[in-house]
């Protein structure tokens, strides 16, 4: 109990938003798994990190024209100082949507072709802005890249809450769209919906998510948090309702228990929250398959 009274007096933002993060990625991953777009996850987390990258060629200074125009000055720890970061990183993922939107409309582009080439082509952008990074600043950009959910502090617990309601109302208001065009296509053509502008909707507001949340916590955790809890409640649940709810239960629980169990063994906290919810899939899995 006293280990647990630390962790909530000293890391009180990063347990929260460490559950807004898993509530996010579980969420939008049950999508993400069920459209058969996997890869998807591993493209716009690179894209979301090619930004960050390219943000610190300070090319535009966005900061400061923002300050200029609103009469505010840059400080270390207001959100506008972290805003060109952020800025990028949301762009290079919506590009990143917008060209893999255009895969329905392709003759002899596949999905995963076009997923394909955004992921190494975003590597390879990622690599080469860091190489031309001042060297001063490359150490910084590392650990953005990685990103750690015990770093987690107000600014960015609020604005991963704001993303989550967000998603969660553009999920409610445009439900029955959103599920057709993700989990039955043919019925939201039969219907009369325009299913490429929803599925559009879709793929930007699972960007969105993606690449603001691969900024605050790294794009290991984000990619793991959108496969893992969903898979596994797919294992677990046949209703929609039931593997929604079982794959935010557990992406909700499990960073959390990886802060304590990082805190406890001195260890990283990210890739803790990832082998856990991995020992969770790998023990239902296994159950599922010795209960046939």
């Amino acid at each position: 109990m006293d280990t647990i009274s630390i962790l909530f007096e000293l890391f009180p933002y990063a347990i929260l938003g460490s559950i807004a993060a898993g509530i996010i990625c579980s969420f939008l991953g049950v999508f993400v798994v069920s459209q058969r777009v996997v890869f998807l996850g591993a493209a716009l987390t690179q894209a979301a990190i090619a930004g960050v990258a390219f943000s610190f060629l300070h090319l535009l200074n966005l900061e400061q024209l923002l300050a200029n125009a609103f009469g505010i000055e840059v400080i270390d720890d207001s959100f506008l100082h972290h805003f060109e970061h952020t800025f990028f990183s949301l762009l290079f993922a919506v590009i990143a949507v917008i060209i893999f939107s255009q895969s329905s409309r392709q003759k002899y582009l596949t999905q995963d072709s076009l997923l394909g080439i955004i992921f190494v082509a975003a590597i390879a952008l990622r690599i080469i802005f860091i190489q031309k990074s001042p060297i001063a600043e490359v150490a910084e950009i590392e650990s953005i890249l990685k990103g750690d959910i015990l770093f987690i502090g107000a600014n960015e617990f609020f604005t991963l809450l704001v993303i989550l309601i967000l998603i969660f109302l553009i999920f409610s208001l445009f439900s029955k769209q959103l599920k057709f065009v993700t989990f039955d296509a043919d019925t939201a053509s039969a219907h009369g919906m325009n299913d490429r502008l929803w599925l559009l909707i879709f793929y930007l507001t699972v960007g969105v998510g993606i690449s603001l949340t691969t900024r605050f916590v790294g794009d290991v955790f984000t990619f793991a948090f959108l496969i893992i809890p969903a898979s596994t409640a797919l294992l677990l649940a046949r209703r929609v309702v039931n593997v929604f709810l079982f794959s935010i239960i557990i992406g909700a629980a499990v960073p959390p228990i990886a802060i304590y169990i990082a805190f406890v063994f001195d260890i990283s906290s990210g890739p803790t929250a990832v082998v856990a919810a991995l020992i969770i899939f790998l023990t239902v899995f296994s159950f599922k398959k010795l209960s046939k």
